[in-house]
């Protein structure tokens, strides 16, 4: 409730039984968590002459030991009783159903019956299911197969109850088969109570947990949750405190909560403080300390007079107290230093959990660790929007395109993809069509509300330049939009500052401003009702067309500051037009077509007979006189600059133009003393450089793409201001004047990238002295000049795909550079050598060092300060010696042969050195190993023949070539998420089972492995890659739900492999073996070739299925079930034995069947029905 604070705690004894001892205290704006309204805290199901006297015995009389209150109904169904309204009543009332399935189950009607009842609980009053599988396997639930069959067979056979209801039977069985529950039918008695004790002991805990509301629509969260929960440390005895920052609307809160409901469990102290910043507002900080201090203290405090009074209170009374505390939606420092001064305020082992949209709020010393949260991928905002508009995982297929254009609408917002799937759910096309169009220029106003709480937060100046960012330069260079607000006097980057604490923008890689769409659409609507949406009163006009129309009316247009506009064959600029914008001072204006050479007709200036002579117009130079910035893309050579005011102009853009070496305006420009970026990019026809000696004032200078320029004008030395100097993409430059180094004191960024024809930098180039980034990637230069040892602040040296061959030995000097990366294609006939010289040990700030395609022959003592090693090509006969290196976070080695004659001593017993368990830091690990071409090949470097420990923070691990590793140990490399292993003698990998992290696993060239171990607990992977493992016989146990890809192929020894149509709904799968394939994309096509089933499962439910093909299956001999009403073709090819097809009658969506030799399927009565239908029908005479 807005203005209030949710308070939520939980009393929890020291024992597994008792009740709580106090009386709860509720005060005013506080929700309290007392008694559950349940009747029953449990509900059991069970067949009785299965487990009544032995597990559920145990079961129960454990829980009502622990204080658990449990219905037990110990009374069977007999044939033909109803349902009683007690036992109705009874589930309806439990906080939890445990079902026991046990080889009966399923022949109680009794028990199907309770079992749908639990499943309606679980979808309407979000009742929790933790199911038992006593004596079956969770797939034979799932499936119905084995004795679930039979069951069923037995129920249809006694024809007593309908098909409908055998429907809502099965469909419950599949529902809680897939919930993860206690799997018991390979125990044994003696551990059947300890089982009975552990389900017990999650039950309590379960119950006690002082659960903080969250959707069960979520998408994408568990890793959050999980990086979130490493760094709180659960499990530690520390102290934590930890922030979660970003833009609002994000889903801050919702993670927040559940990283809340993981902990709460271990926690007698449980405080949760919403809405912090507007409560703060209504009612003071001093009333959240008064929540905070009763909820802990279990006591109604009220009498805190004053912040300082609360902040003793806080350290004497709750310094003994293990708490765990969430506080939401912080909005100022302030509400940090009165309700979490120190870690020392709270107990030992208490954890602290802050979320808030402003991120300096939480960059504090008494916050351990911070989190931002960003936005929703493309296909995850299709799921998350897809659960609120068709309560299901993905669109309906006539919806498909909507929906997508719904998800580009939000951006990726959770919040948006939330709202605007609910406000379209249920809706039709036209309502759709209607819906968007309009969210396409307004946001919603609930998710408007939310984002503008930040807004309202800025002051002018922030608000001013918020509003800029969202009308127009979202994607511009920072620098240059600075130089455009600091001649207004708006302290821009103070301001920037401020927006981006508060998640409002983003400053991105090479310095670009990036703002939310969601953020973007509330700056122009703010813009459009501060103006009563009337065009002419905008300061902002960023829509091209609205901005013609504005140049139509020739009345002032005082308030419009800044226009954006299009070259149209219809309307032609005019005098009038532009003199009644006297306060503009943004012009950008565009080719319409953005292509200019298209458009050799059109004048800058077209007049009508009426209009005043074109010589009169152009002597004005009064016109635009406020103008700062002019962006004229596509221009021809004769485009008059001089018709506007140009003495205040600062950025001038003519990028994309035709203008040529001579073109007039150069000499008109001299009059722009106040010039500080100059954009002549993509300037096609430009051969040389204009004079720069009237700019002296000059930063920035873009030639990038200037593909004819084979010149640049000496007087570049005037450019005592220059920062920044771009000349990537001249392909037919070959030289640089030697003037470029000198007076250049202030230069530092130059790129020469893909200046093909530059063959040598030019010995003044170490006069740069404030040169932080030099970039001669893709040129001709082979060596760097003597005099760049000079250069004292370089930080990054570029070389990728250069013909540099050496590390310059002036490296070692430079104690700033903190990148090098030389990468080159990999050419078998033109072998690249590096060297890299011993000098480069001195140099401390080294952080990055990357060698791509290039060979290194030695590598000398490297600095302790690298961070990230990638050497892609190692001619060495010896594992390197990198024990020095204990900041490492990325080491990729790849091993080829030494140089020459280079011989190695044979195989070692530990190719891979044992320090490198000791690199704490590592996260990522990749070794390649070339393979060898005989067993007599000793000029490759030794394979590793067993793996040793290596560092327990590795989180990805890929190795390639080992040739003699024969089995490995992963078992305590818990924090791994990716797992490569290829080309390798592997035949068992230890521990593979335990990777709890695991979401990407990929084994191929495996030539010994001959088993995979049982996989299921695996949640978290979503990807599994198995190839060309021709030894490969089993896949124990049964695969991760949750996976979206398998592929399997090539391993045509595979026998027994997990059931892969408890996959589909979710995973494509991609699986061929011998002559076996099953192949299932994206949800809509299944195709079985050449399986040896007998039935295929029911698939009514895979309900976006739309392609069913089924051949070569010679022992199938039913599809069970129904078809999904998704279902548009069917093909069935030479499944001599198949008897029986489900109802295709009920098909409406069903539009082509082809059915061939299928010799015991009635195809007449098919092809009949087909026409009677207007289904197209393909087949033959099966006889």
């Amino acid at each position: 409730m807005e203005g209030s604070v949710e308070t939520q705690h939980t009393y929890k004894n020291d024992g597994i039984a008792g009740s709580a001892s106090f009386t709860p205290i509720v005060t005013e704006g506080q929700g309290m968590v007392n008694s559950s309204g349940y009747a029953y805290e449990v509900f059991l199901s069970f067949r009785g002459e299965d487990t009544r006297i032995g597990f559920t015995s145990f079961l129960y009389t454990s829980m009502i030991d622990a204080g658990i209150r449990v219905y037990k109904d110990d009374k069977e169904l007999c044939e033909g009783e109803e349902f009683g309204p007690e036992l109705l009543q009874a589930i309806n009332q439990s906080e939890i159903s445990i079902p026991i399935f046990s080889k009966g189950y399923a022949s109680s009607v009794w028990c199907l019956k309770e079992l749908v009842q639990m499943v309606e609980c679980q979808k309407t009053r979000g009742q929790k299911i933790m199911p038992i599988f006593y004596d079956v396997a969770p797939s034979e639930v799932r499936h119905q197969t084995r004795g679930y069959g039979e069951a069923f067979l037995s129920h249809e056979k006694k024809n007593r109850y309908d098909k409908e209801t055998m429907h809502q039977w099965k469909a419950a069985l599949s529902a809680v088969g897939t919930i993860n529950g206690w799997d018991l039918h390979n125990k044994t008695n003696r551990e059947e109570g300890e089982i009975a004790k552990t389900v017990t002991h999650k039950v309590f805990n379960e119950l006690k947990k002082a659960y903080l509301v969250v959707s069960n629509n979520l998408v994408s969260v568990d890793h959050h949750v999980d990086k979130i929960m490493e760094k709180i440390g659960a499990h530690t005895s520390k102290t934590r405190i930890v922030g979660i920052h970003g833009m609002g609307g994000v889903g801050k809160t919702t993670i927040a909560k559940l990283i809340y409901n993981e902990l709460s469990n271990k926690y007698n102290n449980c405080c949760f403080l919403s809405n912090i910043r507007e409560t703060s507002k209504l009612k003071g900080i001093y009333y959240l300390q008064q929540q905070l201090i009763s909820n802990i203290l279990k006591m109604k405090w009220t009498d805190i007079k004053n912040i300082d009074e609360g902040i003793e209170i806080i350290k004497k009374r709750l310094s003994n107290k293990k708490v765990l505390l969430l506080l939401d939606d912080v909005g100022e420092k302030d509400h940090m230093d009165a309700l979490v001064g120190k870690h020392d305020w709270f107990g030992k082992g208490s954890k602290v959990i802050i979320t808030t949209r402003r991120k300096d709020v939480i960059h504090v010393r008494k916050v351990d660790w911070r989190y931002e949260l960003t936005g929703l991928d493309a296909t995850l905002s299709l799921q998350l929007f897809s659960k609120h508009a068709f309560r299901r995982d993905s669109p309906t297929k006539q919806y498909i395109n909507r929906s997508k254009r719904a998800v580009h609408i939000a951006g990726g917002l959770p919040l948006a993809l939330e709202v605007i799937g609910s406000l379209l759910s249920g809706k039709n096309k036209k309502m759709w069509d209607a819906t968007l169009k309009k969210l396409e220029s307004v946001p919603h106003d609930e998710v408007q509300s939310k984002l503008k709480i930040s807004y309202d937060a800025l002051d002018n100046r922030q608000q001013h330049i918020f509003l800029d960012i969202a009308c127009r330069f979202i994607g511009y260079h920072k620098d240059i939009v600075v130089n455009f607000w600091d001649a207004s006097e708006l302290f821009s980057e103070v301001a920037l500052e401020v927006l981006q604490n508060m998640s409002l923008i983003k400053i991105r890689k090479r310095n670009k401003l990036w703002m939310h769409d969601q953020l973007r659409d509330l700056g122009r609507e703010i813009i459009r009702q501060k103006s009563e949406m009337k065009i002419e009163k905008q300061r902002w006009v960023w829509n091209p067309k609205e901005g013609l129309d504005l140049l139509r009316r020739h009345e002032e247009k005082k308030e419009v500051e800044a226009l954006h506009l299009k070259f149209d064959d219809q309307y032609h600029f005019t005098y009038k037009g532009f003199k009644s914008l006297p306060n503009l001072t943004f012009l950008e204006v565009d080719d319409l077509k953005g292509n200019f050479r298209a458009k050799r007709k059109l004048f800058w200036l077209k007049w009508p007979s009426y209009a005043l002579p074109t010589n009169i117009f152009q002597r004005n130079s009064t016109l635009l006189p406020r103008l700062r910035w002019l962006s004229w893309h596509n221009t021809c050579p004769t485009f008059k600059i001089a018709n506007f005011s140009m003495e205040n102009l600062i950025i001038l853009d003519l990028s994309w133009s035709e203008i040529t070496h001579d073109w007039k305006g150069w000499s008109h420009m001299k009059v722009m003393k106040n010039l500080k970026v100059l954009d002549l990019a993509h300037c096609q026809c430009l051969k040389r450089t204009p004079n720069f000696s009237s700019h002296s004032n000059l930063e920035r200078l873009i030639l990038s793409g200037c593909e004819s320029l084979i010149e640049i004008d000496k007087s570049i030395y005037h450019l005592k201001c220059l920062v920044f100097l771009d000349i990537s993409n001249c392909l037919n430059l070959q030289r640089l004047p030697d003037e470029l180094g000198r007076d250049l004191a202030c230069l530092e960024y130059l790129s020469l990238r893909r200046c093909l024809s530059l063959r040598r930098l030019p010995e003044t180039i170490g006069n740069l002295e404030s040169l932080i980034e030099l970039n001669i990637s893709y040129t001709s230069i082979k060596e760097l000049p003597n005099s760049i040892k000079k250069l004292k602040n370089l930080k990054v040296v570029e070389m990728q795909f250069s013909n540099i061959s050496k590390i310059h030995n002036a490296f070692r000097t430079m104690e700033k550079l903190e990148k090098i990366e030389i990468v080159r294609k990999d050419h078998p006939n033109e072998r690249l050598h590096v060297e890299i010289g011993d000098c480069i040990y001195e140099n401390k700030s080294l952080r990055i060092l990357r060698l791509r395609g290039v060979r290194i022959h030695a590598l000398p003592r490297l600095p302790e300060s690298v961070i990230e090693l990638e050497l892609e090509e190692l001619g060495v006969d010896t594992f390197p010696n990198l024990s020095n290196l204990a900041n490492l976070k990325v080491l990729h080695l790849g091993f080829g042969p030494p140089n020459g004659d280079g011989k190695s001593d044979g195989l070692m017993e530990e190719p891979i050195p044992p320090w490198i368990g000791n690199l704490s830091k590592l996260g990522s690990l990749k070794l390649r190993f070339r393979e060898t071409t005989s067993s007599t090949d000793l000029s490759l470097p030794p394979h590793p023949r067993r793996l040793p420990t290596l560092p327990s923070n590795l989180s990805s691990l890929l190795l390639f070539g080992c040739d003699s590793l024969c089995s490995m140990d992963v078992s305590k490399l818990r924090k791994l998420s990716s797992l490569s292993i290829l080309y390798s003698a592997v035949a068992a990998i230890e521990g593979l089972g335990c990777l709890e992290n695991l979401r990407y696993l990929n084994l191929g060239d495996l030539g010994q492995l001959a088993m995979l171990p049982d996989l299921s607990n695996l949640n978290k992977l979503r990807r599994i890659q198995v190839s060309d493992c021709g030894n490969l016989v089993e896949i124990q146990g049964e695969l991760p739900r949750f996976l979206d890809k398998l592929t399997i192929y090539s391993c045509d020894s595979l026998q027994d492999f997990p059931d892969l149509f408890s996959l589909m709904g979710k995973t494509d799968i991609y699986m061929h073996i011998r002559n076996q394939m099953f192949e299932y994309t994206g949800g809509h096509w299944l195709l079985l070739y050449g399986f040896k089933y007998m039935q295929i499962p029911d698939l009514s439910n895979w309900n976006r299925l739309t392609i069913l093909t089924v051949r070569d299956c010679h022992n199938l001999v039913e599809i069970q079930g129904e078809l999904p009403q998704s279902l548009e073709t069917l093909w069935i090819q030479c499944c001599e034995s198949l008897q029986k097809l489900p109802d295709l009658s009920s098909l409406k969506g069903l539009r082509e069947v082809t059915i061939e030799h299928c010799g015991k399927l009635a195809v007449e009565e098919i092809s009949r029905l087909c026409s009677e239908k207007s289904i197209k029908f393909g087949g033959e005479d099966n006889k």
